[in-house]
């Protein structure tokens, strides 16, 4: 018996295979994840931090699973032993003794298994006196990216001439926005290995160094399998610092983004430090299996993030935390009506004037004061908005403009620090405004050039004070950014819109308290459906707005809850 919509594996490295065979406890941790979950693969680690498992011990593990009529796979994970847990030493790639080693790893698991995965670790961060002096004057960057590319090339080339049919897999983390200083780069390795995988650990967002928003997990798995639609293999996630709510918001991202395969890692956590894991994983993949077949293909705002690009760094999950269902790109979607960038289309040299070629087709295209600030004077011709040095503490919002001022007024509940953008009056108008001591500051800016409109969203300082701007202008936000789609949202931050194809949606809540949630179809009379009960209406007041041709519905949420509708 398998999930119908996707199927699950458990990661098990080096060490839990050392542990689990020396103890003699290989069927007991079995029976523990078959009696939860519909185990469907298991991969199997040769090597990890000096840890090297012989092959006998490697065919007896693997003949336990076979036995089980469990699908076997093997992993590598390239780290060096260290002394500090966090302190992960990668292999240098520029010590031939180092790179000989690697390929003899690879050669030894390339014997034993049909199919490799390598872990996310498989990155470089050496930067010993050989790695100086082979870089030379090049950025890190280049340096680290054409590297890994050599020794991508020259492992899939030991693998294949041992197995020439065999599925060599690269696991790219979660810290997308930062491949490139480490090695990593889709867009060269995608055409290297035969599959990837995507890392959808997002953990604590606010006490974990990495500061990965929980909408991540969804952005980046759509990412991944925009780059090469169908290569992208799964998503994978772990339990480290994650509390329950956390760790069971990682799975339902990875499904709801699509995943086909969905892995958890890792085998030794799971079974004794994290073991209440399980049976609640195993309840959520049920339910998630149950809706996931009703889904359609993930749509939202084409969002264009290319290859080895940074800027506003991981802003997409901000933005998602704040109900913009967003789909990512590597490429520029010339013939979309809209788009949202963020500083990292900066990387694209001819952005203005794509942009502009946008506008003037009559697209929607969204920038934010990142970008708008690294573009400098490249937007001039479309409109005289410019990002100051000047800084705005603002608490009271204003937004809807009547007449010469704002029909609408709301309080922040903080102070949140954010760039002044400077415009030309009546040329430029403001949607929505922060204000101070006799001043206002421009919040989210709208311009019209040729047939189209360019949009200037403000991002504060601190982007995490983009869950303290009042509910009301991110209503603005949202119905702005959605004009193309059919249905938008308003609500608070930390409420996150997912938009499927076959008129299907998902409204999840990341907020700690209650929340009530107005959905906005963009058309009248329109009727939701619940998916789980078949409800409807669901018991919520049905409100029309006369000539504005939309339908709205108020829903309720609990924290960490989400409801999958139906448009009808």
């Amino acid at each position: 018996m398998s999930y119908k919509n996707f199927s699950t594996a458990i990661f098990y490295n080096a060490y839990d295979l050392e542990v689990l065979k020396r103890e003699n406890i290989f069927e007991e941790t079995y029976d523990f994840f078959s009696k939860h979950i519909e185990i469907s693969k298991v991969y199997l680690e040769t090597y990890r931090g000096s840890t090297y498992l012989s092959k006998e011990d490697m065919l007896a593990c693997k003949e336990f699973f076979n036995k089980k009529g469990i699908k076997v796979s093997g992993a590598i994970t390239t780290t060096q032993k260290c002394d500090i847990i966090w302190d992960f030493r990668s292999f240098c790639y520029s010590d031939p003794e180092q790179r000989k080693q690697l390929n003899e790893i690879v050669a030894y698991t390339a014997g034993i298994f049909d199919e490799i995965i390598l872990d996310d670790f498989y990155f470089t961060n050496c930067k010993c006196d050989r790695c100086i002096e082979t870089k030379g004057t090049r950025s890190w960057p280049d340096f680290r990216t054409a590297q890994m590319a050599e020794v991508s090339q020259e492992i899939v080339k030991t693998a294949k001439q041992l197995k020439p049919d065999i599925n060599m897999i690269i696991k790219y983390p979660n810290w997308y926005d930062h491949h490139q200083f480490t090695g990593y780069t889709p867009g060269d390795q995608a055409g290297i290995f035969d599959s990837f995988y995507t890392g959808t650990e997002t953990r604590d967002s606010q006490y974990t160094q990495q500061v990965l928003q929980r909408y991540l997990g969804y952005f980046i798995m759509r990412y991944f399998e925009s780059i090469k639609p169908g290569k992208n293999l799964g998503g994978w996630f772990d339990t480290f610092d994650c509390s329950l709510n956390a760790y069971v918001e990682q799975l339902n991202l990875t499904a709801f983004a699509k995943a086909k395969e969905i892995t958890l890692f890792c085998a030794g956590l799971l079974a004794s430090d994290y073991s209440i894991c399980v049976p609640i994983a195993g309840h959520v993949l049920k339910e998630l299996d149950r809706l996931a077949g009703k889904l359609g293909e993930p749509m939202g705002i084409p969002c264009y993030k290319p290859f080895k690009s940074d800027g506003e760094d991981f802003l997409h999950g901000y933005l998602g935390m704040l109900g913009l269902p967003l789909q990512p790109t590597p490429e520029y979607p010339v013939h979309s009506k809209l788009l949202l960038l963020t500083e990292s289309a900066k990387k694209d040299t001819a952005i203005a004037d794509k942009i502009k070629a946008s506008l003037k087709a009559g697209g929607q295209v969204i920038i934010t004061s990142g970008l708008l600030k690294a573009l400098n004077s490249e937007l001039s011709d479309i409109a005289e908005i410019y990002c100051t040095d000047r800084k705005a503490l603002v608490k009271t919002f204003a937004a809807t403009m009547e007449t010469c001022s704002f029909k609408d007024y709301q309080q922040s509940d903080r102070d949140i620090l954010i760039p002044h953008i400077a415009f030309k009056t009546n040329d430029t108008w403001q949607r929505a405004v922060g204000i101070d001591n006799h001043n206002n500051h421009p919040v989210l800016l709208e311009n019209k050039y040729s047939s189209g409109r360019l949009y200037v969203l403000t991002i504060p300082d601190n982007p995490g004070d983009l869950y303290s701007y009042p509910a009301g202008i991110l209503n603005v936000l949202r119905e702005e950014a959605s004009k193309e789609l059919p249905l938008h949202m308003e609500a608070p931050s930390q409420i996150s819109l997912f938009l499927y194809d076959n008129n299907t949606f998902i409204v999840h809540s990341f907020r700690e308290t209650n929340a009530e949630v107005t959905i906005a179809v963009h058309r009248e009379d329109a009727v939701l459906r619940q998916l789980a009960t078949n409800r409807h209406r669901m018991g919520a007041t049905l409100e029309k707005r006369t000539g504005k041709g939309m339908t709205y519905y108020k829903i309720f949420l609990r924290p960490g809850s989400y409801k999958v509708l139906s448009i009808e």
